[in-house]
C-alpha cells in the first residue's frame, strides 16, 4: 500500500469534511481510502469497483480522487513548477482542476442558454449587473432531485465546483443543486407543486397512518448541531424510548439528498414512528421541505411519519404529506409523550380507585364480620343450652341401647347353637351323597373298562361307535390301558 498516497487522501478527506461540515466517514470511510491507496485506480471504471465508491460518490468526489492518485499522492496544488521538469498540458490541467475542486462555490445568477442533452443539463449563469457569463452543467438526476423547473431568465443560486474540461480547455461550473431566489418565485413554485400533489392525493386524510398507541422506538432525522435536537430530546418524557438517529442537513436545497438518504436508511429499520424536525425559517430556507421527491418519500413511507418543521406562513409540503404534522420539534415530543402520560394518569387513577374500593370492601367486610360474630354468639348460646338436654337424651339412649344389645346377644347365642347343629347334619348328608356319586362315576368311567381288558377305537380323533362310520383302508387308533395302537381296516363285517 502507498502510505504517502493514503496520507494525501486522508488530508483531502479532512478538508472536504470541514467544508461540507460533515463527519469524515461520510466522505469516505478509512477502508475505502485504504483500498484506493492499494489498487490506485486510473479511471472511473476501476474506481467505482471499490467498495464504498458508487455512482453518486464518483460524481461528487471521483475526479478529485483520480487526480490525487494519478499524481502519486503529492500535493499538486502547492507543488512548485520546475523549469527543468515542466508540466504536460494534461498534468497542469489536473493541477488546476484539483485546486478548483477544493473550493466549492455558491453562485447567484440568471439562467440563459438552457439545454437538456442526454444525462446532462447545460446552461449559462449571467450576472445581471455586467452580464458576465459562467458556463454550467449538471447531472440530470441531480437536477430532477432538486424539484425546480428552470426556465431562461429565472434567477437562481447554484452550488457546486468549477472544473476545466480537458478536451477543449474551457472552464465550466459543475452544479450539484439549484435553488430558486425570491419570495414571489418560491411562492409560485410552492403553490404549483402543492396543487399538483394535492390533486394526486398525497395529502389525503384517508391515507394517513395512525400512530401506535404507545411509541417505543423512534427514528429521528435532523441536524446534529443546533438547538432543535436538544429541544426535542429534552421534552421527551422518560418513558424508555429507544431513539435511532440519522444526521442530516436541513437548510436549503443541498439538504434534500441528505434527507432522502436518511429516510431510505429507516425504510428497513424496526421503528414505531419516524420523526423529521427542524426549527422555523422562511420559505427560502425551507426549500428542501418543499421538494417533490422528498414529499413523495414521506407520503409513501411504510411507518407513520411526524413532521415538526417550524414555518412562518406556508406549511411545508413535507409536513402536509406526513401522517401527523406539528408546528415545532417540541410539539412533536409532546405528541409522543401524550399517550404515555395519559396511560400514567389512568394508572394513577386506577390505583386510587382500586385503593378506595379496597377500603370500602374492608369497611363493609368489617361490618359484616361484626354482625356475623354477634349472630354466632347468639346461636352458640342457644346451642350450648340445647346441648345439656341432648346430652341427657344421649346418655339415656346409650343405657337403653346397652340393655337391648345384651338381649340380642343372648338371642344370637341361642340361634348360633341351633345353626351349628343344622350345619353338621347338612354336611353329613352331603358327604354321604357325594360318596354314592363317586362310586357310580367309577363304575361308569371308560378308563376303568380299559383296566378290565376293553379298548377304545377312534378315527380322526372321534370315538368309533359303529362299523358304518368306517371303510376299508381307514387308519384307526386303538387305546388300551397301557398305550395306543395304530391299525388299518382290512375287513368290515356288519351284523
Amino acid at each position: 500500500m502507498n502510505q504517502k498516497l493514503l496520507l494525501r487522501l486522508k488530508k483531502w478527506r479532512k478538508i472536504v469534511a470541514q467544508k461540507e461540515k460533515i463527519e469524515l466517514f461520510k466522505v469516505f470511510p478509512n477502508k475505502t481510502l485504504e483500498s484506493i491507496a492499494q489498487t490506485k485506480p486510473q479511471n472511473k471504471e476501476e474506481l467505482v469497483k471499490i467498495k464504498g465508491v458508487k455512482e453518486k460518490k464518483f460524481r461528487k468526489y471521483g475526479e478529485d480522487i483520480l487526480s490525487i492518485v494519478k499524481n502519486g499522492g503529492i500535493n499538486l496544488v502547492n507543488a512548485p513548477a520546475k523549469t527543468e521538469n515542466p508540466y504536460t498540458v494534461s498534468g497542469y490541467l489536473d493541477v488546476l482542476n484539483n485546486s478548483l475542486r477544493q473550493t466549492k462555490g455558491r453562485i447567484r445568477g440568471e439562467i440563459a442558454e438552457l439545454e437538456i442533452r442526454n444525462s446532462y443539463l447545460f446552461f449559462s449563469l449571467k450576472d445581471q449587473k455586467d452580464e458576465s457569463i459562467l458556463k454550467c452543467f449538471m447531472w440530470k438526476n441531480d437536477y430532477e432531485l432538486c424539484g425546480v423547473l428552470l426556465t431562461e431568465g429565472l434567477e437562481v443560486i447554484v452550488n457546486g465546483i468549477s472544473e476545466i474540461y480537458k478536451p477543449n480547455g474551457r472552464l465550466s461550473f459543475k452544479a450539484s443543486t439549484v435553488e430558486l431566489i425570491g419570495e414571489g418565485t418560491l411562492k409560485k413554485a410552492y403553490e404549483k407543486l402543492k396543487k399538483k400533489l394535492e390533486k394526486q392525493g398525497l395529502f389525503a386524510i384517508d391515507k394517513k397512518q395512525a400512530l401506535p398507541e404507545f411509541v417505543q422506538t423512534i427514528g429521528l432525522i435532523t441536524s446534529s448541531t443546533g438547538a432543535v435536537i436538544h429541544d426535542f430530546l429534552n421534552n421527551l418524557g422518560k418513558h424508555g424510548y429507544k431513539i435511532k438517529f440519522q444526521d442530516s442537513r436541513v437548510e436549503g436545497q443541498i439538504a434534500v439528498q441528505d434527507l432522502i438518504s436518511a429516510i431510505d436508511y429507516f425504510s428497513n429499520k424496526d421503528i414505531d414512528v419516524l420523526v423529521i424536525i427542524r426549527g422555523g425559517g422562511s420559505l427560502e430556507s425551507l426549500q428542501a421541505f418543499n421538494n417533490e421527491a422528498l414529499v413523495r418519500k414521506i407520503a409513501n413511507f411504510n411507518t407513520p411519519v411526524i413532521c415538526g418543521i417550524g414555518h412562518d406562513k406556508d406549511v411545508p409540503l413535507a409536513s402536509l404529506s406526513s401522517d401527523l404534522m406539528v408546528s415545532t420539534p417540541t410539539a412533536a415530543a409532546v405528541i409522543l409523550n401524550k399517550s404515555w402520560e395519559q396511560a400514567i394518569n389512568r394508572i394513577q387513577k386506577l390505583q386510587r380507585d382500586l385503593l378506595n374500593k379496597y377500603q370500602n370492601i374492608l369497611i363493609a367486610q368489617n361490618r359484616h364480620l361484626e354482625i356475623t360474630a354477634n349472630d354466632l354468639i347468639s346461636k352458640f348460646s342457644f346451642i350450648f343450652k340445647k346441648f345439656d338436654v341432648i346430652k341427657y337424651k344421649i346418655n339415656d339412649a346409650f343405657l337403653s341401647l346397652g340393655y337391648k344389645l345384651e338381649q340380642k346377644t343372648k338371642d344370637l347365642n341361642q340361634f348360633s347353637a341351633i345353626l351349628f347343629k343344622d350345619l353338621r347334619e347338612s354336611f353329613e348328608y352331603i358327604k354321604n351323597y357325594l360318596d354314592n356319586v363317586e362310586q357310580k362315576l367309577k363304575t361308569a368311567n371308560p378308563l376303568r373298562q380299559l383296566e378290565l381288558g376293553y379298548s377304545i377305537i377312534s378315527f380322526q380323533n372321534k370315538i368309533v361307535k359303529s362299523v358304518k362310520s368306517l371303510k376299508k383302508h381307514d387308519k384307526i387308533s386303538i387305546r388300551l390301558k397301557d398305550g395306543k395302537l395304530g391299525a388299518c381296516i382290512d375287513k368290515i363285517i356288519s351284523k
